[in-house]
């Protein structure tokens, strides 16, 4: 449910950010908001109503990604950064955040997640106001609806959507039902935390390349590459549980995740123009969810039958995934796109 209310409002917002120009403000504006419906989990006296409160969060906090991330996109070449290295900090902050909530819940007990997160939104928000403003190119943006119109006729970002968002929408299955798949097989949890260190360690050795990376490949290619890892990936995942099976199918996480999330950074910097940016990436974050919620509902089914049948059908998406890629690849090869002009 969560996931199918970012499909509802990552356009909406990003449609908005870009007709307004007030992307920054806009980012702000939700981050008090998350930060007070956070809080109200405190209050919140039964589990449906922390559910209800859940929902309101999610629904508050999904555009905050998407439009953080078409902000710095938008603002790249200006303050000369490279999307790979900013992103790898915010892989650190996964693994400071979740060591730290971690030692802090055995210190403390479970309360003290809402305090955290209420405490990382509030700074969260301190660091908005340092943002720059939306780079521009003087045209004004589409209204939210016209926005999800344009990139539905838009050939190259069907494309990306049934390469990237497929291969992504995986890694939304394995969020979910990998540690049962590890628990059952005997592992503890200190090994489970070690095993999502090595991957998060591996994407961020993938986002630290990222300017050599797009440097070298296109969009398209560097999309392909993740495609191929999730096949491996996810394959050797569905085939065993076993200590090295496992090394290896986290360290690919560079390639899965990492290499993915550089490739879709650099197709909306090059294809999509200025002015229609964050409408693209909420539309882009809409169509992940949506896919990534369908896999995670229909694998919830299969995990019954069998673990293993769940990351072998995440694999045999990755395959339709990378022959949709290819077709992206061959676009960009016999049409080259610079500066928004496809869309």
């Amino acid at each position: 449910m969560g996931s199918l209310l970012a499909v509802l409002v990552n356009p909406l917002v990003g449609g908005m950010a870009d007709r307004t120009g007030g992307s920054k403000f806009i980012l702000i504006g939700l981050i008090i908001l998350a930060s007070v419906a956070s809080a109200t989990l405190f209050a919140a006296p039964t589990p449906l109503a922390v559910a209800l409160v859940y929902l309101v969060c999610r629904f508050i906090s999904a555009p905050l990604i998407p439009l953080s991330e078409s902000i710095l996109i938008a603002n790249l070449a200006a303050y000369r950064l490279e999307f790979g290295r900013v992103r790898a900090w915010g892989s650190v902050s996964v693994v400071v955040t979740t060591l730290l909530c971690g030692y802090l819940v055995d210190w403390s007990g479970p309360a003290v997640i809402v305090i955290l997160l209420t405490l990382v939104l509030a700074i969260q928000a301190g660091f908005a106001l340092a943002l720059p403003r939306r780079v521009r190119d003087g045209e004004g943006g589409p209204s939210s609806a016209a926005a999800i119109t344009i990139a539905l006729r838009s050939r190259s970002f069907l494309l990306l959507v049934g390469s990237a968002a497929i291969s992504q929408a995986c890694h939304g299955v394995f969020y979910a039902y990998s540690t049962f798949r590890w628990l059952d097989a005997g592992y503890t949890t200190f090994d489970i935390g070690l095993f999502w260190a090595i991957g998060v360690a591996a994407e961020i050795i993938a986002f630290a390349c990222g300017g050599w990376i797009t440097a070298r490949l296109s969009p398209g290619t560097i999309i392909a590459i993740g495609c191929i890892a999730g096949v491996l990936r996810w394959g050797t995942f569905a085939y065993s549980t076993e200590l090295l099976a496992t090394l290896f199918m986290q360290l690919l996480q560079g390639a899965t995740l990492g290499m993915t999330q550089i490739g879709v950074a650099a197709y909306l910097r090059r294809h999509i123009r200025p002015h229609t940016l964050s409408s693209a990436t909420g539309s882009y974050a809409a169509s992940s969810a949506l896919i990534a919620s369908l896999f995670i509902f229909a694998a919830g089914h299969a995990y019954a039958v069998s673990s293993g049948s769940v990351f072998l059908c995440a694999s045999a998406f990755c395959v339709l995934a990378l022959a949709v890629a290819g077709t992206l690849v061959r676009l960009e090869r016999n049409a080259p796109i610079s500066g928004g002009k496809a869309s």
